[in-house]
């Protein structure tokens, strides 16, 4: 059985989901979506330094920059549920998996499939976030409801959200999404050949896809 945790990686109810789900089902093996790099650098606390082209570099910094911005609003270090998640494997005497893809060849693959447009489109969205510009047009949240940074996100907001990334910037969701999903897939089905129980915690944008690669390929799936 493969037990798929969806986090927000700036939610305290990520970090209550991960302690709780880990620590009440002693899994064989935790699974994560990091890769050796990203792991390390968050156990140090360090950003991964890359040497990109102007336009490439200006899109990673203002990446990191939305999301320092958001994750001060929860006090919660960005990927934290991920350190969490290797912690309480330690403790319920659980394997570790890194079953992402190396992000190194993520951001390459990234930045040769976006066009010199999308690139553009993409740093102007980011700016106007940033300013807190335009930010219902990008994903349109109900009358009367707000997105609460402590919470996961419910499934309605991630399915648009996903939708809306595939259609305004579909390489970025082909290489960041689908392409990541079929990845860490993947590398859950070689795992379950070995270990009966397996929790994996990845981004909640991640578990629809992941569960029906999963499933089509005959394995037992449980969404925590």
């Amino acid at each position: 059985m493969i037990y798929l945790i969806g986090t927000s990686h700036i939610a305290k109810e990520s970090l209550d989901k991960v302690d709780h789900s880990i620590s009440g089902i002693k899994p064989d093996l935790v699974a994560v979506e990091l890769d050796l790099a990203r792991l390390k650098g968050l156990q140090q606390n360090k950003k991964g330094k890359m040497k990109l082209p102007i336009i490439q570099k200006i899109i990673m910094l203002l990446l990191q920059k939305m999301q320092e911005t958001l994750s001060k609003e929860t006090g919660i270090l960005p990927g934290q549920e991920m350190l969490d998640a290797v912690r309480h494997a330690k403790n319920a005497d659980s394997r570790v998996a890194l079953i992402d893809q190396r992000i190194d060849i993520t951001i390459n693959k990234l930045m040769r499939a976006m066009g010199l447009k999308e690139k553009f489109k993409l740093i102007s969205y980011m700016i106007f976030g940033l300013l807190g510009i335009g930010a219902s047009k990008v994903v349109p949240v109900k009358a009367g409801k707000s997105v609460d940074l402590n919470k996961i996100p419910e499934d309605e907001f991630i399915d648009m959200a996903m939708g809306y990334m595939e259609a305004s910037f579909p390489s970025i969701y082909k290489v960041l999404v689908a392409d990541r999903n079929w990845f860490m897939a993947h590398n859950l089905m070689k795992l379950s050949a070995d270990f009966e129980n397996i929790v994996a915690v990845v981004g909640a944008g991640h578990v629809k896809g992941m569960r029906k690669l999963l499933e089509n390929d005959g394995i037992s799936v449980q969404v925590l």
